[in-house]
């Protein structure tokens, strides 16, 4: 099962709150997740957004997203029971749709018969294969 995003984009327009080394969510976030942010191979906007938005707020790369940009595998790669993850995750979410004014529409909603375990691997997991990717500086 996948995280039920519901595409609002929120998460990639303030993309720089999360990347920001002098913020809460990584100053609190365990090595492994810091490392992750460290190496965001894409630009960062003037306005905080990923520069892989496109004019529709949708990921240009979304088949083959970092990591940190896929909630399913950031809990697998942390080794989180994925239900507690994804409402952990969905939290996050809804606040970030809420504070933007977005319709409520779009907030998430986790199901409570999510399985537990993955039978897949993390490499099983991935939609597409691992590109290799050169950091850009905005």
């Amino acid at each position: 099962m996948d995280f039920p995003c519901t595409q609002c984009g929120e998460c990639c327009r303030h993309v720089d709150k999360v990347l920001d080394p002098n913020s809460f969510t990584y100053k609190s976030s365990p090595t492994v997740i810091k490392d992750l942010i460290d190496r965001f191979p894409y630009q960062i906007n003037k306005d905080g957004s990923c520069s892989m938005l496109d004019s529709n707020g949708k990921c240009k790369v979304y088949d083959s997203r970092p990591i940190i940009c896929n909630v399913r595998l950031g809990g697998l790669l942390l080794h989180q029971n994925q239900l507690d993850w994804f409402k952990n995750r969905a939290d996050g979410c809804n606040k970030l749709i809420s504070d933007a004014g977005l319709d409520p529409k779009y907030l998430v909603s986790i199901d409570e018969q999510i399985p537990e375990k993955t039978s897949q691997t993390y490499e099983e997991g991935r939609s597409g294969p691992r590109k290799k990717r050169r950091r850009k500086n905005s």
